[in-house]
């Protein structure tokens, strides 16, 4: 594994070695106190002292492979051990000795202390980042097609985040299902889940300022980038001119496979929300059933019964309690009040005339209005399909401008039509294909860059 090879050998021992929390807890205070504040190496004598501060405050139960003798002693043991294995070099800037971080080893920690603060990231930052480097790319794609990159590596850490925050609500689920008592599980509950998912990461999704308010304008952009060839061409140029190109590639080519991914990222994050919240409810369904049925968990008056005389009897030299006569029963617990008596009969349930209210003309047509913007404003793949053979009308390819839109349904299809080589999965990019001219049409209904739909060799025309 590369990593390995990039790695200094030794550089894992501390970490699993019996004292590991001890190195772990130790690199970690090193880096927050010394390293970190600092823009220059620190001097040997600072880390010494950095470590007999850690060793003053910590309090070593039960760890083990720890250094013997005085603090400073045990300081400079636990010095050589990290300088040993790699995770520190020591070197002289004139007559001082100054120690810095291992590059290899420093990228290791900082993942290490970003693990530690158990750092989450805002949604709303996360997209507007990526929206903002698609559209400071689209403006200026000769200057800043890094912009495009670093918005392709913001929505891939964007969905891991997701991915994490639905794992993590799952392990949370498992732990709260092992708890053995009502108290776990209500601990559990509100310290593991609310606490550490539900306030920080879940209920930024629940906000009225949704952050995925902005997904239509990323995946938007992104189509329209990919549709202009003329900006894929200079932003192509641009990465090969920096260097952002595999040798034998085509930049055009990696500029539209980068958007393509954000769009799909983007496209498949309602679906891991969907995940997170169906788990939400799962949890929140069982807490709701343990506070309903909490007396029955608890075990009732037997339970606290029990504990007292186990509380009576440990007062007790002998473990025996004297009881005074006048608490025995006298008579048998049996008489009148404990025969059962028959269950009375149900009243007969009044018969209640039922009228058949004719429907609401007004709701009526409203649900017909509604169902028929449904109709003409969705776009299916046989509705478009039907629409290009009619725009076609038997020939094998037609010009934008020369399309005629004499409606609404024919506008909302035809504004699909630049669509066609990722929409639906790419179905209908299989029997159509289309080019991309440098001109402008305009109609008076849209105005968008002109365009050929041309059908393919061999493809059977639909018979829609």
């Amino acid at each position: 594994m590369p990593l390995f090879d990039v790695l200094p050998p030794d550089l894992f021992k501390p970490l699993a070695a019996p004292a590991k929390r001890l190195y772990s807890d130790l690199l970690l205070h090193i880096f927050h106190e010394t390293f970190e504040p600092s823009a220059e190496a620190p001097r040997r004598a600072d880390i010494l002292r950095a470590i007999e501060a850690f060793l003053a405050a910590r309090e070593f139960e039960g760890e083990e492979d720890l250094p013997a003798g005085k603090p400073e002693e045990r300081a400079r043991a636990l010095y050589d051990r990290l300088v040993e294995t790699g995770w520190m070099v020591e070197h002289r800037d004139r007559y001082l000795r100054v120690v810095d971080l291992d590059p290899e080893a420093a990228g290791l920690l900082h993942l290490l202390s970003r693990i530690e603060r158990g750092e989450t990231r805002s949604y709303g930052g996360a997209v507007l980042e990526v929206l903002s480097g698609l559209e400071g790319a689209a403006a200026h794609p000769d200057e800043r097609s890094e912009a495009l990159r670093n918005a392709l590596r913001g929505a891939e850490d964007f969905m891991g985040h997701m991915r994490t925050v639905a794992v993590s609500l799952r392990q949370a689920e498992e732990r709260i299902l092992r708890q053995p008592s009502l108290r776990a599980i209500f601990r559990q509950f509100f310290g593991d889940f609310v606490e550490r998912h539900l306030i920080r990461d879940f209920k930024t999704l629940q906000t009225v300022d949704n952050p995925f308010r902005f997904r239509t304008a990323i995946i938007r952009q992104a189509t329209e980038m990919i549709e202009n060839r003329a900006l894929l061409s200079t932003l192509g140029v641009a990465y090969g001119r920096e260097g952002r190109v595999a040798p034998g590639r085509d930049g055009e080519e990696e500029i539209r496979e980068e958007l393509s991914r954000i769009v799909h990222v983007f496209e498949a994050a309602e679906r891991h929300l969907d995940s997170i919240n169906a788990t939400v409810a799962r949890i929140e369904r069982r807490m709701v059933n343990a506070a309903r049925h909490m007396d029955r968990i608890a075990g009732g008056s037997t339970s606290d019964l029990v504990e007292a005389l186990r509380l009576v009897a440990a007062r007790t030299e002998e473990g025996e309690v004297a009881v005074a006569p006048v608490l025995l029963p006298r008579i048998l617990p049996l008489g009148p009040p404990h025969v059962p008596a028959p269950r009375r009969d149900k009243p007969p349930v009044a018969a209640v005339p039922l009228r058949d209210l004719p429907p609401d003309p007004a709701a009526v047509l409203y649900a017909r209005a509604k169902d028929e913007y449904v109709r003409r404003t969705r776009v299916t793949a046989p509705v478009l399909s039907a629409y290009v053979e009619r725009v076609l009308a038997g020939r094998s390819e037609v010009r934008a401008r020369d399309v005629t839109l004499s409606s609404v349904d024919d506008f909302v299809a035809f504004q699909r039509l630049r669509e066609l080589p990722s929409i639906f999965g790419g179905l209908l990019s299989k029997r159509y294909e289309i080019e991309f001219l440098e001109d402008r049409c305009a109609n008076r209904w849209i105005a968008c860059q002109d365009f050929v739909i041309r059908r393919r060799p061999g493809a059977q025309v639909d018979a829609a």
